[in-house]
């Protein structure tokens, strides 16, 4: 045996390692002792091997150098092969590692869009082998995906939901496309509970149209005396379903609603239609009655009818209506005097003055034919329009006569020296009534002023009050109650001899006093307002009416 051989046939004893030159090293490095005394025999192994090699090519006679390539070469075989197993520990090292890392990346990803609080670095922990490791990290996506999957359970409940109502109300869906992937799984049900939500609102709105609108075709089915088909066209059984279907099997679709509606306004527009007609006609027929003068007895339709607007009512009225008319023709001249008397009358609603009285000439003719009587009927439709237009202006008017009257009687009273000696007279009582009548009277006269500046904005003229404009009016009232209250003082003056003051009403005075040497006439004529005869050329004798 050569000095660079030596024997390993049996393993060496720890003791004597431990008392050889090398013990220090193997105290400072021990855990690599341990590991390389694991592995002494198979060093041994391996040096056996070389040896009985050596013997064997020495035996068939190669040199030195010729074993000594050969143990080289086996050497490196055996280094080669090491290093392929150790590349390929590494490997599988590197690829656990990275199932880890993706292992806790997926539980990072899911652990944000869940918004969970799992402990995620603690697994990525240099104290734990890679096996632990991943083991860990299967554990947590385990338990991750299970709330994973009860989250998706419960946005598929709501997706299986939104479709039925959806495929129900011909809705689109919402759809999470990739742009919103990253999206957390709640805010996913929360915009799916909302669209529900919403969704639900509009099939209780429309549930509510189509039950409406379908008990409103129902009803004016009975008011407009329909049949099954309500006036539909025969092509289109779809309608019909929609209106006599059962409600849990109509779709509550937008275009079903639509169509509904569309067939309720209809019938709802002649139902309107035919009450407009009615009341035309009743308005009608009530005028002619009026204006012929017919007793109970020769009214075949009495007043005001119970629901006029039925088919067979609204024959009857223009039945009875074209009967009138020719019981019209036959009485033309008292049918158009009584016109006259209902267009005088609305003439004094309206405050109308003689001009625009006269302006309407056929009221004078005498020639009683149907076009006479077609004017009149034109003109008191108008004057009717005119009167309801600016009945506030008119009203507010009339309410201003009768503040007036009141506080020139009030006037009247206050200068009678006898209310002295009347029992229970109150000085104060008296200006309180006075204020609150000259308050109210100015009150009722702005308004009434501001109405007819109103009137003249919107139709681009002015408003008369008996043919003068409303200021104007106003004055001469209180200008005529001034002269009237001079004329009564020149009076008293003149019944007890003295000489009445010069005034504005000169002429009215002078006229006194002629009148004075007859006291009966002045006695029956004086203070009494101008009455209207009745020849007076612009009212006939059948329409004077005093205010």
């Amino acid at each position: 045996m050569s000095d660079r051989t030596f024997s390993l046939e049996d393993p060496p004893n720890t003791d004597e390692f431990n008392n050889s030159s090398s013990s220090s090293i193997l105290r400072q490095e021990q855990s690599t002792l341990e590991c390389r005394i694991e592995h002494i025999p198979f060093y041994s192994w391996i040096e056996s091997n070389l040896i009985l090699l050596r013997t064997n090519l020495t035996q068939r006679g190669l040199d030195e150098q010729e074993i000594f390539d050969k143990e080289q070469t086996i050497i490196h075989n055996l280094k080669t092969c090491l290093q392929e197993l150790n590349e390929s520990e590494r490997k599988e090292n590197d690829t656990i590692q990275t199932r880890v890392r993706a292992i806790l990346d997926e539980c990072r990803y899911l652990n944000r869009l869940l918004k969970l609080d799992y402990s995620i670095e603690n697994i990525a922990n240099e104290n734990l082998s890679l096996l632990e490791q991943l083991n860990q990290a299967n554990d947590l996506l385990d338990r991750i995906n299970q709330v994973l999957k009860t989250k998706i359970e419960e946005i598929n409940q709501l997706k299986i939901i939104e479709e039925k109502l959806c495929h129900k109300l011909e809705e689109k869906m919402i759809n999470f496309d990739n742009e919103v992937d990253d999206m957390p799984y709640d805010q996913r049900q929360d915009i799916l509970e909302k669209h529900i939500n919403d969704l639900q609102n509009l099939q209780n709105e429309r549930s509510s149209a189509i039950e409406q609108a379908r008990n409103q075709i129902h009803e004016m089915k009975v008011e407009l005396d329909l049949d099954d088909t309500y006036n539909q066209p025969n092509d289109d059984p779809q309608v019909l379903h929609l209106i006599d279907g059962p409600v849990h099997l109509i779709e509550l679709s937008k275009s079903n609603v639509q169509r509904l509606l569309t067939v309720a306004n209809q019938l709802h527009a002649k139902y309107q239609a035919n009450r407009m007609k009615a009341e035309h006609l009743v308005t009608t027929l009530n005028a002619l009655y009026e204006r012929l003068n017919l007793i109970e007895s020769d009214r075949h339709i009495k007043l005001p009818l119970d629901k006029p607007h039925r088919s067979v009512n609204l024959n009857l009225l223009e039945k009875e209506i074209e009967r009138c008319k020719e019981l019209r023709r036959q009485n033309m001249r008292t049918y158009i005097e009584n016109i006259r008397d209902e267009i005088f009358a609305q003439y004094e609603k309206c405050f109308y003055g003689r001009e625009q009285m006269e302006s309407f000439l056929p009221l004078y003719s005498n020639d009683f034919t149907e076009e006479l009587l077609e004017e009149h009927e034109k003109e008191l439709e108008e004057i009717n329009m005119y009167y309801i237009h600016n009945e506030q202006l008119f009203t507010n008017l009339a309410n201003w006569h009768e503040v007036w009257a009141e506080y020139r009687e009030f006037q009247r009273q206050a200068s009678d020296p006898e209310r002295f000696k009347r029992r229970g007279y109150s000085a104060v009582q008296e200006e309180k009534q006075r204020k609150h009548l000259e308050f109210t009277l100015k009150k009722v006269q702005d308004t009434v002023l501001q109405l007819s500046k109103d009137y003249e904005h919107e139709f681009g003229h002015q408003f008369l009050v008996e043919g003068v404009i409303v200021q104007d009016f106003f004055n001469h009232e209180k200008e005529n109650y001034s002269q009237e209250k001079e004329i009564e003082k020149a009076r008293k003056q003149l019944a007890r001899g003295q000489t009445p003051t010069m005034t504005h009403a000169q002429a009215n005075i002078k006229r006194l006093e002629i009148s004075s040497k007859t006291p009966g006439r002045q006695q029956t004529n004086l203070g009494k307002e101008t009455e209207i005869k009745p020849i007076t050329p612009f009212r006939p004798a059948s329409a004077i009416h005093r205010r």
